[in-house]
């Protein structure tokens, strides 16, 4: 149940063409696609695979993330935002000579 609720999120997002949210949709199909697994619902979740590979193929700005959870990586892997800017930041302010 919780995978099929998760899928929706995602595809609420990529269907209304949000391109700004496209991160948030990801994210939701990383949790979709976890949920399915410890289910034992693999068919499931290729049944959404092969839905958004049809239905969106021509949304590169998604697909792309979408194809790397498809892989078994995605965006929780990935270091934020936030994490890479205080290990930018960081690095410079203990570097700098004032």
């Amino acid at each position: 149940m919780a995978a099929r609720l998760w899928c929706a999120q995602g595809m609420r997002v990529v269907n209304a063409k949000k391109s700004k949210y496209y991160d948030a949709a990801l994210s939701n199909f990383e949790r979709a696609r976890r949920c399915y697994e410890k289910a034992g619902l693999v068919a499931d979740w290729q049944r959404v695979v092969t839905n958004v590979r049809s239905e969106h193929h021509r949304k590169t700005g998604f697909m792309s993330g979408f194809e790397e959870i498809v892989a078994g990586s995605g965006p929780s892997e990935k270091p934020s935002f936030l994490e890479r800017a205080k290990a930018r930041w960081g690095s410079r302010q203990s570097g700098g000579g004032e």
